[in-house]
């Protein structure tokens, strides 16, 4: 076996002039033009460097074909190449036109993060959220179950930019916390993101941008990256495929229309996941919030946004995947912590089918016909499951989700007992 070597994370703005960058052995570059996020690019460090002109080598075989449509949008012609200098338009790119004509004007929204006794990683998820290029936002920390004083004390403790609430919710469970932050915000847009994440510059206003591309939309989802890359297990995670898993950076809109293409109850590839998502808060609370027997802190251990975005396209709404809203995740470090966590999806995805044979049995109908493709994705090689995980991957890994996947349905029962007694 190989010797492990880290990849390096970073980003490159292609309108201007092209870094050197170092490393190890591979850096995956998320490459931008006029803040457009393009593609995700595995470039060789040669010696731990590539220069500018290896970079743009590198990256021409991708992103040519989608410059050039970009150019041609803009009127102008389409390069070549990519100098080492960059790529200008003569004229205002027109991503970023829209992109300001949305921040003009954008909703009110609410920030939603919530936490349990990590300060120091809330902390810097907060310095970014502060950041944030969005005229009429609040912050609201949830403070999940605190056993101590230490998220109370880093927002007494310092002068925020915008304002900043802390909501206590006494009862642990991520979804109890979702629905405090649901109860307690203002906003028309609530918008929930992890304490472990940092999201881009633009990430609110991009969420915003997706509630204008069509109409009667319930709710975003945007793209989550890897924010490093610096163990086995962190790279392992993105060869399962990440948070994203299949939803690349092509926009997506699931209307009622996109049913016979993806079924509101299959959610392989993605609709969106809980570390970057946003909703119409009058929708979402209609529709009854988040579930409080799956989700972190449960017995179900995962799914309460699955259930959340599946609940609302059922009910006719439509829900947007745009992958300009940009999230940095901090993927788990080491191997036992991924096992759970794979284990937590399996269980959650099938304690959110349990979950909707109890709430509707005629939906039973839907998931047989559903089973084909499910033992497909499971079994094959070429399914979206499986496609970037290779041969190679960790047996143990595999069976830990299927493992999950059995324990599910108990595991739902066990949680709504518990749940129902803390309501």
């Amino acid at each position: 076996m190989n010797a492990f070597s880290p990849i390096r994370v970073c980003e490159v703005e292609l309108s201007g002039r092209l870094p050197v960058i170092e490393g190890s052995q591979t850096a995956r570059v998320l490459a931008r033009w006029y803040c457009e996020p393009l593609a995700l690019v595995d470039v060789p460090l040669m010696a731990g460097v590539a220069s500018p002109g290896e970079l743009a080598a590198a990256l021409w075989p991708v992103i040519g074909p989608l410059l050039a449509q970009r150019f041609a949008a803009a009127g102008e012609p389409a390069p070549a190449a990519v100098p080492v200098t960059g790529l200008p338009l003569a004229a205002p790119a027109p991503y970023l036109r829209r992109l300001a004509e949305v921040i003009v004007a954008a909703p009110a929204a609410s920030v939603i993060v919530c936490t349990r006794d990590r300060a120091e990683r809330l902390a810097s998820c907060l310095e970014a959220v502060m950041a944030q290029d969005y005229p009429d936002f609040e912050v609201i920390v949830v403070d999940n179950a605190p056993r101590t004083d230490e998220v109370a004390d880093l927002l007494d403790g310092r002068s925020w930019p915008v304002p900043v609430r802390r909501v206590v919710e006494r009862r642990p469970g991520l979804a109890w916390a979702r629905n405090a932050g649901l109860r307690a915000a203002t906003g028309r847009i609530v918008a929930y993101l992890d304490d472990d994440e940092r999201p881009d510059w633009h990430w609110l206003a991009e969420l915003a941008r997706g509630f204008t591309l069509a109409p009667d939309v319930a709710g975003v989802s945007g793209i989550v990256l890897p924010a490093v890359l610096d163990t086995p297990a962190q790279c392992l995670f993105e060869r399962f495929g990440g948070h994203s898993k299949g939803r690349g950076f092509d926009a997506e809109i699931f209307d009622a229309a996109s049913h016979a293409r993806q079924h509101p109850l299959y959610p392989l590839p993605s609709f969106g996941v809980g570390a970057s998502m946003a909703f119409d808060r009058e929708r979402l609370l209609r529709a009854g919030g988040f579930d409080v027997a799956l989700g972190a802190g449960t017995p179900a251990r995962a799914g309460e946004d699955t259930a959340a975005i599946s609940d609302l396209m059922l009910s006719g709404a439509t829900f947007v995947y745009w992958p300009g809203a940009i999230m940095w995740h901090e993927h788990r470090r080491e191997i036992p912590e991924m096992e759970r966590q794979l284990f937590g999806y399996g269980s959650g995805l099938t304690a959110f089918y349990l979950r909707t044979l109890l709430r509707d049995p005629r939906r039973l109908s839907d998931l047989a016909r559903l089973v084909p493709q499910a033992l497909h994705d499971l079994r094959g090689t070429g399914s979206v499951r499986t496609a970037t995980m290779g041969a190679d991957y960790p047996a143990g890994l595999r069976r830990a989700m299927r493992r999950g996947m059995l324990a599910g349905p108990g595991l739902y029962l066990r949680s709504r007992h518990i749940q129902g007694r803390l309501s």
